[in-house]
């Protein structure tokens, strides 16, 4: 461990709160979480895995314990007579719970699957173990985004918090795969069902005849992964609308859909859909720059917040058309487009509520 931490840049480290202790860490949580999207590519091609021990693992977990020097070294660091609490950099307190949360997680993890073996598809993502380890890696994926937003400036925000943020976006999309369009494109031709009737032991309510239709079943999980996703897009441009507004620096968002859709696309084996995530981005990034959208501005806050996963999944089924073709009818996929810019229009208000009124005093 000393060996390790003695390769850390000791200036960079000393540097409480700095950009350049930012970037250090955002540059090993894309190590971190690029492992882990790689952990799902070996999952999905290599279905019959059946151990803790694989090659992905392996770049997951020397990912992890990177961020994990990383992100203690100022405490082992620091200077004589210093409190250790004021040894960490402002916004990295979360970061260091979250080592101690994933690494009890990996050990977790390790145990569950000896004890009940190696999870697959939905269940993999939302078993107890995965669901300690997503706390915690969301909590390091993060603490450049906490350290800018504690950060008192008037500047344009840092391109390490930018990277932050697309890690929490690839953290949401992450755990959520199973209701993701990168997922499963259900738009796509390719995905149309052959198949009349779902098959199920009793249809429960029962209507229709009693049976289920496959193509209700592939309409209703891909419109409603849509809008999930949407909602988590939406979420994260308010948030960072919020915190900076208009001093984003152009080509934040294209960084973090981008690089969202490039994890995404890799793993899934989407990557002809990443092209239309980019140019979502652009967009939005000139969105931001022609309209100056801040909590001060809430209109053109809330014209963001709808265009942006709008245009976003306008380009998606873009990309579905030009690539596979669409099987959904017009009504849907444009209606579906719509609702997913009226989620992040209904989500603004949440960031910024109209004024309450205030009953006058006699």
């Amino acid at each position: 461990m000393s060996a390790v931490i003695a390769e850390v840049d000791r200036r960079t480290v000393a540097a409480i709160g700095g950009v350049r202790y930012d970037a250090l860490i955002a540059g090993l949580c894309l190590l971190f979480q690029g492992g882990a999207y790689l952990d799902v590519w070996a999952h999905v091609h290599r279905p019959e895995l059946e151990t803790f021990f694989t090659p992905w693992h392996a770049v997951l977990y020397s990912g992890f314990f990177a961020v994990a020097v990383a992100t203690a070294a100022p405490l082992l660091l620091r200077r004589p007579r210093r409190a250790w609490l004021d040894a960490l950099p402002p916004g990295y307190d979360l970061s260091l719970i979250g080592v101690l949360v994933f690494f009890l997680g990996g050990v977790l993890d390790m145990l569950w699957h000896i004890a009940f073996g190696v999870e697959a598809d939905v269940e993999a993502l939302i078993s107890p173990s995965h669901l300690v380890l997503a706390v915690g890696s969301t909590l390091m994926l993060t603490g450049p985004l906490r350290a800018a937003w504690r950060r008192p400036t008037t500047d344009v925000a840092p391109w390490p918090a930018m990277l932050s943020l697309a890690f929490l976006l690839s953290s949401l999309t992450f755990w959520t795969q199973y209701a993701n369009h990168f997922g499963r494109p259900w738009p796509a031709a390719g995905n149309r069902p052959t198949a009349p009737v779902f098959a199920v032991v009793a249809p429960d309510p029962i209507f229709r005849g009693a049976e289920i239709q496959n193509l209700y079943v592939a309409h209703a999980l891909g419109v409603a992964s849509i809008l999930l996703q949407a909602g988590f897009i939406a979420g994260i441009v308010l948030l960072a609308l919020r915190r900076w507004g208009p001093r984003l620096p152009f080509g934040a968002f294209a960084l973090v859909l981008g690089l969202n859709a490039l994890m995404l696309g890799a793993a899934r084996d989407q990557l002809l859909l990443v092209p239309g995530a980019v140019v979502a981005g652009l967009a939005a990034d000139a969105l931001v720059r022609a309209l100056s959208p801040s909590p001060a501005r809430p209109a053109a806050l809330r014209a963001v917040a709808f265009g942006v996963p709008a245009i976003y999944f306008a380009l998606f089924f873009t990309g579905i058309a030009l690539t596979r073709g669409i099987w959904w009818s017009m009504p849907l996929w444009t209606g579906t487009i719509v609702l997913a810019g009226a989620v992040g229009w209904l989500a603004s208000w949440l960031v910024v509520p109209p004024p309450v009124p205030v009953a006058a005093l006699d």
